[in-house]
């Protein structure tokens, strides 16, 4: 009897642990496809982007991609959200240094620079929403990423600024910032200035620690 219990117990264990072997499979999968995409969308932009390429780029087979995601649109639209969710994962672990006043603030601004818009992850962003801009189906799919990426902001700095006032003043600073730095990436980074991005992104610190 003994051992009829323990066999029991063993065949319900590996019932109870395939799935999540499985689960744990599935996402790794899935990561290392939106990494593939990431690097593929940006070297050779959204247009440029396809299956075949993020299969080579993933060297994996086109089944195994197209397992999770059948088409580009999907693969386009869940590689938004994957991007979206880490920017939000990442602004949560730095979130504290906006607490430190103004130096708190320049260095949070410099590590935004250089962790978040100096990558190839943003530079795949960019891709996607641009691309959105005049794809209807694109929009429709990545909007909801974009406003849960936004609540997820909004939630990380109501934890670090309870009162509305100074919440609100940091969250306007954050995304004047955030739009000067890909005005910056956009045009001057086409022409390679580094100098010029350097110094105005410089000069926009000194303004907003005031």
């Amino acid at each position: 009897m003994g051992m009829t219990k323990f066999d029991t117990n063993q065949s319900s264990y590996a019932v109870q642990s395939a799935p999540g072997r499985q689960a744990a499979k599935s996402a790794e999968m899935r990561r290392r496809i939106y990494e593939g995409a990431t690097r593929v969308l940006a070297e050779t932009g959204y247009h440029n982007t396809s299956i075949n390429r993020v299969v080579k780029a993933c060297a994996i087979t086109p089944g195994a991609l197209q397992h999770h995601f059948p088409a580009k649109l999907d693969l386009m639209a869940s590689t938004a959200e994957f991007l979206l969710s880490r920017s939000v994962r990442w602004f949560a672990q730095i979130k504290h240094e906006l607490s430190r006043g103004p130096e708190g603030l320049r260095e949070a601004l410099f590590r935004s620079w250089r962790e978040q818009f100096r990558t190839a992850e943003y530079a795949a962003l960019l891709e996607i929403l641009f691309a959105a801009r005049t794809d209807l189906p694109l929009k429709e799919r990545i909007t909801p990423a974009l406003e849960d990426w936004r609540t997820g902001i909004e939630r990380e700095l109501a934890a670090l600024y309870p009162d509305d006032a100074p919440r609100a003043e940091v969250e306007v600073g954050l995304t004047i910032s955030r739009a000067l730095m890909t005005g910056l990436l956009v045009h001057d980074g086409l022409i390679g200035d580094e100098t010029r991005m350097d110094d105005v992104l410089a000069a926009w610190n000194r303004i907003v620690t005031r």
